[in-house]
């Protein structure tokens, strides 16, 4: 299945929750060695089934009942330990997420809060998947960072947006914060809505969000005061303190790209204003990416729209500072390089400069990044899907010809046919990864299945039969415990859910 089509219309029903057993330690996959299946210690369990050591704090979230606990944020509702030990457990959404994905919070519309097994067999990362096209972001290093995120990008400069957007119309503009659980709560009770403030203003309902009080124990105290009392740090200070702190760090670069930018500048119009000025989305992107690309007339068009919205002629966003932007995906590049969106931003702001050896080395780096992981809809790089399926590839066939020329893989990138597009990407990693496969290297072979499904998807869903227990016996054989136990429970949801 490729991007853009994989909207799921599948709901699931939660199981029922079951009591946990406390320990004071982290749990490896050896803790149950001889035990009984029916062992009484569900922290376990779950290292157990999925192959994993659980870091402390996510050990604390299932042996001190937090998943238990209703969050107040937009990810409120927590997987259940019945869920996760279930033969084939519902948050799951087999071929739609990365099989090294484990669901652990939802905010009830279909997206999760994941964590992301590693090949050391830890969750090291946690991630927000977005069901509508399978984007993900890196939210943290571990589950207090990701609440913590959840809590304060709301505080953030940069447009009040959903940290992931439908992709399914590029032309609408963006949608709006989902309201967190303590606005909902004051929806349903006007009375007491009253006398409360908004969600961004840290009311007194929300700092008795549990979640809350059970992350900062995890959190440097620069966040953990931030997050319990009423701070007056303005948005630009609340985003230095978490990157000084190391929180979040690569979602708060993120937002500050945005700021930088100002990406937002369609998005304040109605759709009829819109359609006026082009009835070509993929334009619309590239506009709302490269300010200085706008026709003049429709320049005028929007502030005169602005005006007309009771805005100021100043308040029309074409003031863009790709310095500081190129500055963040940088350091984004340097954090997560498995990111798209860095080498992206970076790679675009060195060509505006006329610096085109930077250009072309960090395009190339690109295109080496999962096209689920480059925030297109949100950062306006969606605007040459027809050209190539990533923003990086795009730009090099535009700028360097010479290299699609010579690299096979990236005149796959660039099919022009859609499906046919899909279809040769994925044949490029299967067959890469049943040579290593065949060669004995069998990490590099998983890899290579990996990509062959997530690079820029794969079609159809029953495909990712096979693709799964090339993924499971890749990755048992190169000793990543952890990403085979998940892969193969993946594969018992697919098997659930489409009998294949």
């Amino acid at each position: 299945m490729s991007r853009g089509t994989m909207i799921a219309a599948i709901r699931w029903r939660r199981s029922p929750t079951r009591p946990w057993i406390p320990s004071k330690r982290p749990y490896k996959l050896t803790d149950l060695a001889g035990s009984a299946s029916n062992s009484p210690v569900p922290v376990g369990q779950l290292a157990d089934r999925y192959g994993i050591e659980l870091a402390p704090s996510l050990a604390d979230w299932f042996e001190s009942d937090q998943w238990q606990q209703t969050g107040r944020q937009e990810y409120h509702a927590a997987v259940t330990p019945g869920e996760l030990l279930a033969d084939a457990p519902e948050p799951i959404w087999p071929g739609l997420m990365n099989a090294s994905l484990l669901p652990l919070i939802s905010n009830r519309s279909g997206d999760w809060i994941c964590g992301v097994v590693d090949e050391n067999s830890q969750i090291s990362r946690l991630v927000q998947w977005y069901h509508g096209g399978g984007d993900w972001i890196l939210w943290g290093n571990g589950l207090p960072e990701a609440i913590a995120f959840d809590r304060l990008q709301s505080r953030l400069p940069g447009p009040r947006r959903r940290h992931a957007i439908p992709a399914e119309d590029p032309g609408a503009p963006p949608i709006t914060v989902a309201p967190s659980q303590a606005d909902r709560l004051a929806t349903a009770d006007p009375e007491n809505a009253a006398s409360k403030n908004t969600a961004s203003k840290n009311t007194d309902l929300e700092n008795t969000d549990p979640w809350i009080e059970w992350a900062t124990q995890y959190l440097p105290p620069s966040v953990a005061e931030v997050l319990r009392s009423e701070s007056t740090l303005d948005p630009g200070q609340l985003a230095g303190c978490l990157i000084d702190a190391h929180v979040a760090e690569t979602a708060v670069r993120c937002e500050l790209i945005q700021d930088a930018l100002q990406l937002s500048v369609f998005s304040a119009l109605p759709r009829s204003v819109v359609e006026k000025f082009s009835s070509d989305s993929d334009q619309i992107s590239r506009w709302s990416l490269q300010h200085d690309s706008i026709p003049p007339d429709v320049r005028q068009a929007i502030t005169e729209a602005f005006n007309c919205a009771g805005n100021t002629a100043a308040d029309a966003p074409f003031e863009q500072d790709w310095d500081a932007a190129e500055t963040q995906a940088v350091a984004v590049t340097q954090l997560t390089p498995d990111i798209a969106w860095g080498w992206d931003i970076s790679g675009l702001a060195a060509l505006r400069r006329g610096d085109r050896s930077v250009a072309r080395d960090r395009f190339l780096r690109g295109i080496e990044c999962s096209v689920f992981s480059d925030q297109s809809i949100r950062l306006q790089t969606h605007g040459t899907v027809r050209i190539a399926a990533k923003f990086s590839a795009a730009m090099l066939a535009e700028s360097f010809p010479e290299t699609v020329a010579e690299s096979p893989y990236l005149q796959a990138l660039c099919e022009p046919n859609l499906m046919r597009r899909s279809d040769r990407v994925s044949k490029h990693w299967w067959q890469l990864a049943e040579t290593a496969f065949d060669e004995g290297d069998f990490a590099e072979a998983h890899r290579c299945y990996v990509a062959a499904g997530w690079d820029v998807g794969m079609r159809p869903i029953t495909a990712f039969a096979d693709l799964l227990d090339r993924i499971a016996e890749s990755a048992d054989r190169s000793k990543q415990t952890g990403r085979s136990a998940l892969a193969r429970v993946h594969r018992g949801c697919l098997q659930d859910r489409y009998g294949t």
